[in-house]
């Protein structure tokens, strides 16, 4: 009972601070002359990122939106954007002695001219890997690492990061990596492995690959088909001519029993 009686006091309390507001409230909001005449720039319309990682741009289109909301003075402009720039891995596999440039270099980067860019170049000598405790600096603020005579002492990571000179701002990394092979240890020439009439099709030209031209199963697999096959049929004909015999025994000791009785 005491419970109830307070839970009334403070509810009669709360009633009577709050009704005198509720009175002398208005009932609408008056909302001032200059604010009713304001005009707003809204986005109207905005496409997404030209790229997945790096540098980017995006077209957005801006009007001036009024309380009557038509809107007026639309433009188009072309905005800078970077959803990532973190962009993953190349790999590559070449052999001892052969010369090979990585690059920096992309669409967007030519499009803005690379003097507006900064390139830094890092190397994780003889692993292939993304972890930057194991990065080193190396040689060459170029956007591009150039190799005369690859040797195997080149193998590694390479990291190149990308940065805006106006602000230093990241804005794209990228890793190489780079396997050097002598050239007896692999052969990668695919030209040389195939056919002639693969070759043929490698070229463009339509040839008609006949069972010739298709690898060929090893004498054992043929041997070991021909004595399964050989086995499931003579299964299926015991089979069969047991079940014959069966039956017509069941028929003699039918007709015996009959004559019996």
């Amino acid at each position: 009972m005491k419970t109830l009686a307070i839970s009334f006091i403070l509810g009669s309390l709360v009633l009577a601070f709050y009704l005198p507001l509720v009175v002398t409230f208005p009932k609408t909001l008056a909302i001032p002359k200059k604010l009713q005449e304001a005009v707003g720039k809204v986005i109207v319309n905005a496409t997404t990122c030209t790229v997945t990682c790096g540098l980017g741009y995006k077209e957005e289109t801006v009007c001036e939106v009024g309380p009557d909301g038509v809107r007026r003075k639309c433009k188009s402009q072309r905005l800078e954007c970077l959803t990532n720039w973190i962009c993953g891995m190349l790999h590559f596999t070449i052999l001892t002695g052969r010369a090979f440039e990585l690059s920096c270099l992309s669409s967007d980067i030519l499009e803005i001219g690379q003097e507006a860019f900064r390139f830094t170049w890092r190397l994780a000598r003889g692993i292939i890997s993304t972890d930057d405790e194991v990065f080193k600096p190396f040689r060459g603020s170029a956007h591009f690492v150039k190799f005369e005579s690859a040797q195997e002492y080149d193998s590694g990571t390479y990291r190149c990061d990308v940065q805006l000179l106006k602000n230093l701002r990241l804005v794209k990394r990228l890793y190489f990596g780079l396997r050097v092979l002598p050239p007896n240890l692999v052969n990668l020439n695919f030209h040389q492995s195939l056919t002639e009439d693969q070759k043929l099709v490698n070229e463009g030209l339509e040839v008609n690959l006949g069972n010739h031209s298709r690898p060929r199963h090893p004498p054992w697999r043929e041997k070991v088909a021909v004595v399964l096959g050989i086995g499931v049929a003579s299964g299926v004909m015991g089979g069969v001519l047991l079940s014959i015999v069966l039956c017509r025994a069941l028929r003699v000791t039918s007709s015996d029993a009959s004559l019996k009785t």
